[in-house]
């Protein structure tokens, strides 16, 4: 993931859009297992796969400066799509199949899509900051462990996920920050783009907390669905949704942070 962000805009393309499209499949997959009534299970599936694909494609092209921001609306309309969808599969749970499929969408594809914001802040593939929030996303996640299970005492959001602790929140937002300030060392010599270190300082902080809500979100769906893991894909972490729940969240938050707060040009 890392190789095909920095390599260039068409490795980042075929990647990220490989990424949306296996987490909407394995969405699907956990989905699938509890909800008996629903027909057709491997057509929405499909269906809302290739959805994903374009919506990511859509999103990059406007993002890179190809197409005109207009083309943002047709996003709206594949999650309409799914109304007319049930009309002609004549499924007996119509409202079922359509919440499930349209959130899909919504909670995957268009979250993945943010990334490509990110990718082209300056209308230009630059692998940096994207690259620095995928990191700070990964350094949340391993310190809140590191110091979780070490010294957590004093839990977070039992009812979701038991093991989280405020211990583990606090330390997953140290290690971000302390790794916001290595990005800021080493980045700029193989990017070539010098940003002030405020902007990596903020969007640790924000990658850390919005992660951390993107783990519990997770882990909410997880025991609603009365699942373990999302899948058994990825050895040592479950499924892909089980590995990029941080990003769903996080690279929204960074997208609304570079977009409308920063003075990033």
């Amino acid at each position: 993931m890392i190789g095909g962000t920095v390599w260039g805009e068409i490795s980042y393309l075929v990647i990220f859009s490989l990424i949306t499209m296996l987490c909407i499949n394995e969405y699907h997959n956990i989905t699938n297992k509890v909800v008996q009534s629903l027909e057709h299970k491997n057509l929405y599936k499909f269906i809302n796969t290739v959805f994903a694909a374009i919506i990511f494609l859509i999103v990059y092209l406007v993002a890179s400066d190809r197409v005109n921001m207009l083309y943002l609306s047709l996003i709206g309309g594949f999650t309409l799509t799914w109304f007319f969808i049930e009309l002609y599969t004549k499924s007996k749970s119509p409202f079922i199949s359509i919440a499930i499929n349209s959130m899909g969408l919504f909670y995957i594809a268009i979250p993945f899509s943010a990334a490509s914001f990110i990718a082209f802040y300056t209308r230009e593939y630059n692998w940096n900051l994207l690259l620095a929030v995928m990191i700070f996303a990964w350094a949340n996640d391993s310190f809140a462990y590191l110091f979780g299970s070490k010294l957590g005492k004093h839990k977070l959001f039992e009812r979701i996920s038991p093991k989280k602790t405020w211990e583990g929140f606090i330390g997953g937002i140290l290690g971000t920050i302390l790794f916001s300030y290595i990005v800021y060392l080493f980045f700029p010599k193989w990017s070539h783009q010098n940003i002030a270190y405020i902007h990596y300082f903020v969007l640790a902080i924000l990658t850390s907390v919005a992660s951390t809500y993107g783990d519990l979100a997770e882990s909410m769906i997880k025991r609603n669905l009365e699942i373990k893991d999302t899948g058994n894909t990825l050895p040592g972490h479950g499924g892909f949704l089980d590995r990029f729940d941080g990003l769903l969240f996080s690279l929204p938050v960074a997208t609304l942070y570079l977009t409308f707060i920063s003075d990033l040009q």
